[in-house]
């Protein structure tokens, strides 16, 4: 399986790459156009600022092969950060990607960011929920995504005001926590992503 990380300068992936170098993958760490190698699954990690990361991928070249990827439904997970840039726009300024309608406000709540364990409720549709008994995950972050298809929700949690967790579109899934921070159900969200990745790249070698 060829799996692609996305490297948006901040130093900050050891416990994403940690995670999947435990599930026996060896991703490709890709920065700018002389990393791009062809994949079949991308993951955006959870870290930066909206207006940041979207002006490191635009000056790296990257966005260009990342459109490609979308456009040919290379299933792509974001994490945190990496769900938020699917959408058009957010509160602490830029725009994002605009793959999907809807935008980034930040949390209302008196105390930011939301830190900690909270569960998570599931929709009836599978998304990446698959052997999660329990789903409780680890959160970090003060925006949260507002979609305008409430279609592609899998999943919402409650601090101080309920909100969309996880999403699925098409090829693109998303989740506000940190599956690589958050143990064994963490572990089993990102095999299950590389289930779907694997799936993608059988039938694309057809």
């Amino acid at each position: 399986m060829e799996l692609a990380v996305i490297d948006y300068g901040n130093g900050n992936l050891g416990s994403l790459l940690a995670a999947l170098h435990r599930l026996g993958q060896n991703p490709h760490v890709i920065h700018q156009t002389t990393d791009i190698v062809p994949v079949e699954g991308v993951i955006f990690p959870g870290v930066g600022s909206l207006e940041e990361v979207v002006n490191r991928l635009r000056h790296n070249g990257l966005l260009p092969w990342l459109t490609d990827l979308r456009a040919q439904s290379t299933p792509i997970l974001g994490i945190c950060l990496g769900m938020q840039l699917f959408f058009e726009q957010g509160d602490e300024g830029g725009e994002g990607l605009g793959w999907l309608k809807g935008n980034v406000p930040s949390l209302q709540a008196p105390v930011l960011p939301h830190i900690g364990w909270n569960d998570v409720t599931v929709t009836d549709h599978p998304f990446l929920w698959h052997n999660i008994v329990r789903p409780i995950f680890y959160f970090v972050h003060t925006y949260r995504i507002q979609p305008h298809e409430a279609a592609i929700v899998r999943g919402i949690t409650d601090y101080y005001e309920s909100f969309p967790v996880a999403i699925e579109s098409g090829s693109l899934y998303g989740v506000q926590f940190h599956p690589e921070l958050s143990g064994p159900n963490g572990t089993r969200l990102l095999q299950n992503f590389l289930e779907v990745v694997e799936t993608y790249g059988n039938m694309a070698s057809r």
